[in-house]
């Protein structure tokens, strides 16, 4: 369903991330769990769309009462519009039939996010992890992989990341490509003393989601600071910058290091920056100066395969500072 890293405060992109992922419940209905609904990737909708059906599933319960799919939908548009303790209300219903435990638990564990009661969120969690890890199809199963991230979430908003640590390598053996839980494990990794291990997981998280989401670069720039990587840590708080928009800060602190340990990076990062500006020519040079020291260099291949001859028809890379999906 939905992830709050923080939940009493969200920005604009979390809210984003939100309603992007309720709006799940909103479709599916009956495609795949008889009497209820099934988990499926999220797809984008808007807060209007809510507040269209929200009055029209209201009376839809209030009609037929014992019509999970509706109560189930009901609940799922309440946490949308934060509406927690009546999404509570919904899901507690649900669970007093005996039917569709996983899901109802899982709804009502993303309610108490929202109200902050992360102690009453976590024993849902686990509750469906108890649930999922004995299934045929543990290993691909969606609502378990974000279960295990929640978990893990929840044990670094509470200080104890290496608590936190188990969890999100659980939910990464599960998709390796989720971007939030290499930010997060990367995160918990740096906290414990592990930087050699932050650094290589939020490497990865960036390699998903290059521009576009500065915090894995803060975090990296932590991590290197911390390892006494002092180029590195440079060049990574450059590229925070470029993500979070500010190309006019990045760009003289990218040229600064652009020989030297971080020299490689350095000159990715600036094709990207100029790639970002439509200056595909300059992206070129910065990209090929990083294939010149590094042949195989997959992030340069690719760079230089977007700007490179015959590349117009790839489509352009987000604009720096908009919203970025972080493979959830």
């Amino acid at each position: 369903m939905f992830r709050v890293t923080s939940p009493t405060k969200m920005d604009d992109r979390q809210l984003n991330r939100l309603i992007k992922r309720v709006v799940l419940l909103l479709t599916i209905g009956t495609i795949a769990f008889v009497g209820f609904y099934a988990l499926d990737r999220w797809r984008p909708a808007t807060a209007a769309i809510v507040d269209q059906r929200l009055s029209a599933l209201e009376q839809q319960v209030r009609d037929k009462p014992d019509d999970i799919v509706a109560r189930g939908t009901l609940a799922d548009t309440y946490v949308a519009k934060e509406r927690y303790e009546d999404a509570i209300v919904q899901y507690n219903m649900i669970l007093e039939t005996g039917k569709e435990t996983e899901l109802a638990t899982y709804g009502r564990a993303g309610a108490y996010m929202g109200l902050g009661q992360l102690d009453n969120a976590a024993t849902d969690y686990q509750v469906v992890v108890d649930i999922a890890k004995g299934g045929e199809m543990a290993n691909v199963d969606p609502m378990l992989q974000a279960a295990y991230y929640s978990l893990g979430s929840i044990a670094m908003q509470q200080s104890k990341p290496a608590e936190a640590i188990p969890f999100l390598e659980k939910a990464l053996a599960i998709k390796r490509s989720d971007a939030d839980s290499l930010y997060l494990i990367g995160t918990a990794y740096t906290q414990t003393g592990k930087t050699d291990d932050a650094i290589a997981a939020l490497r990865r998280a960036t390699d998903f989601v290059p521009i576009g989401w500065s915090e894995p670069y803060t975090a990296m720039a932590d991590a290197f600071t911390r390892a006494g990587k002092i180029a590195m840590a440079e060049w990574a708080g450059a590229m925070a910058d470029l993500a979070a928009g500010k190309p006019e800060l990045a760009e003289p602190r990218l040229l600064a290091i652009a020989n030297g340990e971080a020299a490689v990076d350095a000159a990715i990062g600036l094709g990207l920056l100029y790639e970002t500006k439509g200056d595909t020519a300059a992206a070129a040079d910065w990209y090929g100066k990083a294939l010149a020291k590094s042949p195989d260099n997959a992030a340069a291949r690719l760079g230089m395969s977007r700007v490179g001859p015959g590349a117009s028809a790839l489509p352009a890379l987000p604009t720096p500072g908009a919203p970025a999906e972080s493979g959830s």
